[in-house]
């Protein structure tokens, strides 16, 4: 399991006992997590998060900027939103697709980058990065994965009078 952070919305249930166990349901599978953002757990301790953690840590193995974590699935950590945050670049045949958990909130943010989420631990910092991916999210074969994003969660940007805009694909 891969996460891009470690909010309570993106960690789900995955440090939950599995029903009639002590053991979380993929108790054999890593839990990715990338090295700035394990190195941070303090701070969900600090905002009551102290089981979350303790259910997660055994199934922990952190992973560093860049790092190839499959076949064609690379890490990019992205700090703004989270002091940890992580992306997931897949490639595969020319294309590649961004899941890029919380550095977009809402396609809204793709013509207003500056615009962040309450919750960004680092505003500014969140912002520079919307805008690189933004750019990115333009590149032709691109697709993108935003969690957060209500029934149109993979995309395409493309520019139209106002500038850049989610077009959500046909699945």
């Amino acid at each position: 399991m891969a996460f891009t952070h470690l909010h309570p919305d993106h960690l789900g249930w995955a440090w939950h006992p599995a029903p009639g166990d002590d053991r979380p349901a993929f108790a054999h599978a890593d839990y990715l997590v990338s090295e700035p953002e394990w190195a941070q757990r303090d701070l969900l301790t600090a905002h009551g998060m102290a089981e979350e953690v303790t259910g997660l840590a055994p199934y922990v193995r952190t992973v560093t900027d860049g790092q190839e974590i499959f076949l064609g699935v690379r890490v990019r950590i992205t700090a703004g939103h989270t002091a940890g945050h992580a992306e997931y670049v897949i490639t595969s045949g020319g294309r590649r697709l961004i899941a890029f958990g919380d550095a977009l909130h809402s396609p809204i943010q793709v013509g207003h980058p500056e615009w962040s989420a309450a919750v960004d631990h680092d505003p500014v910092r969140s912002a520079d990065h919307r805008r690189r991916l933004i750019a990115e999210l333009e590149e032709p074969d691109t697709i993108g994965f935003g969690i957060h994003f209500a029934d149109v969660v993979f995309g395409q940007l493309r520019r139209n009078g106002n500038g850049p805009a989610w077009h959500p694909l046909d699945t």
